[in-house]
């Protein structure tokens, strides 16, 4: 596990995507007001599986997949005492979720992760499982949203004002000062093909002719 003492500038993104410290209370209360009887939830980067535990008394299913096996308490001794097995809608998968397929059927995908570097990739591969939901905290790095997986209108098709895409990019689109009233402020629009999308794809471009 990541070094958390180490200043922001020295972590790669690998460094912080493995980094992992617990959620408050009402962070972990927002996401299970969230979750439905029959929801089959993907919890992403599990941690101790505090949340994926609680998760499980409410929801049809549970798999958590988190790459620190240290983290994952199941039925063993611990320090001289027993810790509580897994309950037996939770399935636990320990490896990196970059790099491993996600199940079919699942039908909400959570992303505890305010420091996430691959949200886009994270929500492709939920997509490609046929989930349509996502419940995170990642594109705002505050508060908790549920991410609808679906088709979005192009970032140049929607309005000025507040938008979020599906790259995990969020942002502002320009309008007249006159227009600036609380409720515009208070709208976001879901997008697609952002900025950030044109800058990622130029860049993995330039990448290919470079080398």
């Amino acid at each position: 596990m990541a070094d958390l003492d180490y200043h922001p500038a020295d972590l790669s993104d690998a460094d912080w995507e493995s980094a992992w410290a617990p959620y408050d209370e009402p962070t972990y209360r927002a996401v299970l007001s969230l979750l439905r009887a029959r929801d089959v939830v993907l919890d992403i980067g599990a941690g101790d599986l505090r949340f994926a535990r609680r998760a499980a008394e409410q929801a049809r299913a549970v798999i958590a997949i988190e790459q620190h096996g240290e983290l994952l308490t199941g039925e063993r001794e611990t320090g001289g005492r027993k810790t509580r097995p897994y309950p037996a809608n939770l399935t636990v998968i320990c490896g990196d979720a970059l790099s491993i397929p996600f199940p079919s059927g699942i039908t909400v995908g959570v992303l505890l992760m305010r420091h996430c570097r691959h949200f886009s990739e994270y929500a492709r591969k939920l997509r490609a499982a046929g989930c349509r939901r996502l419940i995170t905290n990642a594109r705002w790095g505050f508060g908790v949203e549920q991410v609808t997986l679906g088709p979005h209108p192009r970032y140049a098709a929607v309005a000025p004002g507040w938008y979020a895409c599906q790259c995990g990019a969020v942002g502002f689109k320009p309008c007249p000062p006159d227009a600036l009233t609380t409720a515009f402020l208070a709208r976001t629009t879901e997008v697609s093909g952002c900025p950030s999308c044109s800058r990622e794809s130029a860049s993995g471009a330039g990448a290919l002719v470079s080398s």
